[in-house]
């Protein structure tokens, strides 16, 4: 059997980036690679807040909710090139200086929206960035809060099944309402499977929301490295909140 000589092509010296007395190659031009993101390390902790809207008012009163409160706090929001999307680390959009306009201004949105079904959560993470929509920190039952952010850890850890699957699809509503995912006309399926959700092709949406949320959340995270900050807080925080069980 004869030997196949590859075509391979070299790249030209114009393709080569000057550094002071060296040339850097193309491929070495593009930096380090991206550092690998995990679900339950890096993502999971940004969707604990849907996870409790779900919990306490099931998926139609969760998107009911979601979009009247998401909507009345983008008005408090002062960066137009950055989408209020829901996630945790979203909330830290809004300034100091703003904050307790928007305690005042949607006093009942917040009760309803943050205080009634992640209170007890937000009690045990002060520096979490929604933590300032609760006035003082409530007396709290530690080990109901615990009991409850267990529970919503096993609820999210399959990143792919239905209730997660849902979680992750109402970011969407937001990054489509400021124009930030542009869809192809002739995706009529998929079009149809958003527009007509939680109803109609849920697979078929909860996949595309998850594709396109992560690329925006990657994204963000190469323009900021603290992007990821909450949910390393999260996981450390939790390590004093609780001892290592070993079975």
């Amino acid at each position: 059997m004869g030997i196949r000589r590859l075509n391979l092509q070299r790249a030209a010296l114009e393709d080569h980036q000057r550094s002071g007395k060296r040339l850097i190659p193309p491929f070495a031009q593009f930096g380090p690679p991206p550092e690998q993101v995990f679900w339950w390390r890096d993502l999971l902790p940004e969707f604990l807040w849907i996870d409790s809207l779900v919990q306490a008012y099931g998926e139609p009163g969760a998107v009911n909710i979601f979009k009247a409160f998401i909507s009345a706090v983008d008005e408090y929001n002062p960066h137009p090139t950055n989408v209020l999307d829901g996630t945790i680390s979203s909330f830290k959009l809004i300034g100091a200086d703003r904050r307790q306009s928007l305690r005042t201004g949607v006093a009942k949105l917040v009760r309803d929206a943050v205080v009634s079904p992640f209170g007890n959560i937000l009690s045990l993470y002060p520096d979490c960035p929604m933590a300032w929509m609760q006035d003082a920190s409530p007396a709290t039952s530690v080990p109901n809060a615990l009991a409850q952010i267990r529970s919503a850890i096993e609820r999210l850890l399959p990143g792919k099944d239905s209730h997660t699957g849902f979680c992750r699809a109402l970011p969407l509503h937001r990054l489509l309402a400021h124009g930030r995912i542009k869809i192809f006309a002739d995706l009529t399926e998929t079009i149809e499977a958003i527009r007509t959700y939680p109803q109609g092709d849920r697979y078929r949406a909860e996949c595309f929301a998850r594709s396109a949320h992560n690329q925006i959340l990657l994204s963000r995270a190469r323009d900021d490295p603290a992007a990821f900050g909450w949910s390393r807080y999260f996981w450390n925080r939790n390590r004093s909140l609780t001892p290592c069980v070993y079975e």
